[in-house]
């Protein structure tokens, strides 16, 4: 009977990198910097997390690309909530000398005006889809509302939101 070495790391990995290319990997690294802050090393880290589960479940899953990006979208989500990643802090900071304190107490006082001025279903959906990172569909089953009537909940608060800003 002969046993198989399970595969080291260097192993592993040049396994997980053979399932993305690299313009999907850059894609994916931009996202996670884009929406959610998080550094690019922790990025990665997320990224290789995702493509293990991928591949945990590779007989279960009908569409890898969907089911990578939802994995590795939630992770992110999770990571950024978890903790504030360095650039983020940096790139708060860099905004915060350049205003000054009444330009910011300014800006907080009219957003939390303008937030008042529309529905909480309104909030609860933009802070469900752009604070918390959740899909259309995702958001749609929190809710209890028709993943149609999320986007173009959506597209009408932001309406409300710049006229009222305007």
């Amino acid at each position: 009977m002969a046993f198989k070495t399970p595969p080291d790391a260097p192993q592993v990995n040049e396994g997980l990198q053979g399932l993305l290319d690299d313009a999907q990997r850059a894609k994916l690294l931009g996202y996670a910097r884009a929406r959610f802050g998080v550094c690019s090393d922790d990025a990665e880290d997320l990224l290789q997390d995702s493509l293990l589960e991928l591949l945990k479940r590779r007989d279960q899953v009908r569409t890898p690309d969907a089911y990578l990006f939802t994995v590795f979208r939630t992770s992110c989500a999770r990571f950024a909530a978890s903790r504030p990643g360095p650039e983020s802090l940096e790139a708060a900071g860099a905004i915060a000398e350049k205003r000054s304190a009444p330009d910011v107490i300014h800006g907080r006082v009219l957003l939390h005006q303008v937030l008042g001025e529309i529905s909480s279903t309104c909030r609860r959906i933009l802070c469900a889809f752009y604070v918390e990172g959740r899909s259309l569909r995702e958001t749609a089953e929190t809710l209890s509302v028709a993943e149609t009537g999320v986007s173009k909940t959506i597209n009408r608060c932001l309406r409300r939101l710049r006229a009222c800003l305007s």
